[in-house]
């Protein structure tokens, strides 16, 4: 079977490696080299890296809309029966999805119909599930809508950030998707619709995102610490600048045994509790304490929270956010 493989992120790049390794993939269509970090280097997209690694052609495109883009995919294209879809970034017009006789297929990072859409992994996190899974389904006009033809389950550590955690269903979507792929071919496969009464739909993920609201639990602000990682990250602001946390631990109200005064009860104020027999920073939230593990001012690396309230000591007893 001839593939032409679609995608960008890392994502992608792991489920085409796993896809080259089992199929002929006659080439890989992605999003053109964008700007990249603090100096803004025009940097390839994974997908890219490792369609070059795997002596692959490439096509770089910035949209599929046009009739001219259409033609240059068509020839690109030529002889794959498949198109394999994984992270790609943008949505395809019904003319592409109609190029090959196999359809278009996608490998989606949930158990759909929950989380269609563009942040699945960070949503799974933020609502604090246990498990998750990959979804190998046909594409159609609709976003994440097309029948589902096989699904697996991935568990979801408790240290698991959206980083690793994609990281996880990339490596079970690539092993998903080439034990689908011969037996779609091959007519074994009924597509099953999806049930669109219990689809569940998530966003893009914006910067603002990332924002503590230290009126929140620290439950959810521990969530997002791994749903965000690494981007946006989580971020409040002390003394006039963006504070970065990194990892955080929760803390309930009954682990922290030292008496509070009405002021260290402020959410956002930072002190110095006792759980156990450690002394330990701590953050008041709306509901539990949040033990931050990491701090990071803008220009400078992260540092352990203790080691930060060391050389900025003016930060105990400090509210952030305000």
């Amino acid at each position: 079977m001839k593939v032409l493989f679609m995608g960008t992120p890392q994502f992608g790049a792991t489920v085409l490696r796993g896809l080259a390794e089992r199929f002929e993939v006659v080439g890989a269509v992605t999003q053109p080299d964008r700007p990249a970090g603090r100096k803004n280097i025009l940097t390839p997209p994974p997908v890219k890296i490792a369609a070059q690694d795997l002596g692959l052609p490439v096509l770089q495109v910035e949209k599929l809309r046009s009739a001219e883009s259409q033609t240059q995919l068509r020839q690109f294209a030529a002889g794959a029966e498949v198109f394999v879809v994984a992270s790609f970034g943008m949505i395809l017009p019904v003319a592409v999805l109609e190029m090959p006789p196999l359809n278009c297929i996608n490998v989606h990072a949930s158990l759909l119909p929950a989380y269609r859409g563009a942040s699945p992994v960070a949503q799974a996190l933020l609502d604090g599930l246990e498990q998750t899974g990959v979804t190998i389904m046909l594409m159609e006009k609709g976003l994440d809508t097309g029948p589902i033809l096989t699904r697996g389950v991935t568990p979801i550590a408790a240290d698991d950030t959206q980083e690793t955690l994609l990281a996880k269903l990339a490596r079970d979507g690539a092993e998903l998707l080439v034990e689908t792929l011969p037996r779609w071919a091959a007519g074994e496969i009924t597509p099953q619709p999806q049930d669109s009464s219990k689809a569940t739909h998530t966003g893009i993920i914006q910067k603002e995102a990332g924002r503590i609201n230290w009126r929140e639990s620290a439950v959810m602000i521990e969530r997002k610490s791994r749903a965000y990682e690494p981007w946006p990250g989580i971020f409040t602001t002390w003394n006039g600048q963006t504070l970065k946390l990194g990892r955080c631990k929760v803390v309930a109200e009954n682990e922290q045994a030292k008496p509070l005064s009405p002021e260290e009860r402020e959410p956002g104020r930072v002190f110095m509790g006792q759980v156990g027999n450690v002394s330990q920073l701590l953050i008041t939230t709306g509901e539990g304490f949040l033990a931050p593990l990491e701090f990071q001012l803008p220009g400078k690396k992260m540092l352990p929270a203790l080691e930060f309230s060391r050389g900025y000591r003016q930060i105990l007893g400090a509210v952030l956010g305000v």
